[in-house]
């Protein structure tokens, strides 16, 4: 038994030596997930195209990506995700295969509550000359 199963009332753990503490920090980091980002990722598949296209369609349909907040961008990355997502079912459906309905409503309903945050009407670039340009192309 261990001394904490002894004396259940004792808020110390047993001690350790630090030698065991370092292996626990070791062991402890190694089982730590990695995050992955889409720039390690292998954009070559036809999910990652479609993604991509996807998202410089909307940046730019909202103005360019210079004009958008972070969160802007992460809500339109959000959009593609479930917008790539839900072609995915489709295409299934299509072949008459099953799909999860629950899984498609899901889709469609993060689809629709992101595009009302990022709004539904394109938006004009804002195209400002530099005046040095315009006034040697107009001279």
């Amino acid at each position: 038994m261990s001394n904490m199963e002894t004396h259940p009332d004792t808020a110390r753990p047993p001690a350790c030596s630090p030698e065991t503490l370092a292996k626990r920090r070791r062991q402890h980091k190694a089982t730590r997930p990695q995050l992955l980002t889409r720039a390690q990722l292998d954009g070559r598949t036809s999910a990652a195209k479609a993604f991509d296209k996807l998202v410089a369609d909307i940046e730019a349909d909202l103005g360019g990506r210079d004009q958008l907040s972070t969160i802007q961008l992460v809500l339109i990355e959000a959009f593609a995700g479930a917008a790539v997502t839900l072609q995915h079912l489709n295409t299934r459906l299509a072949l008459g295969q099953e799909i999860d309905l629950s899984q498609h409503a899901q889709a469609v309903s993060a689809m629709v509550r992101v595009a009302s945050r990022l709004g539904l009407q394109r938006r004009a670039r804002e195209i400002i000359p530099d005046p040095l340009d315009y006034a040697r192309e107009h001279s």
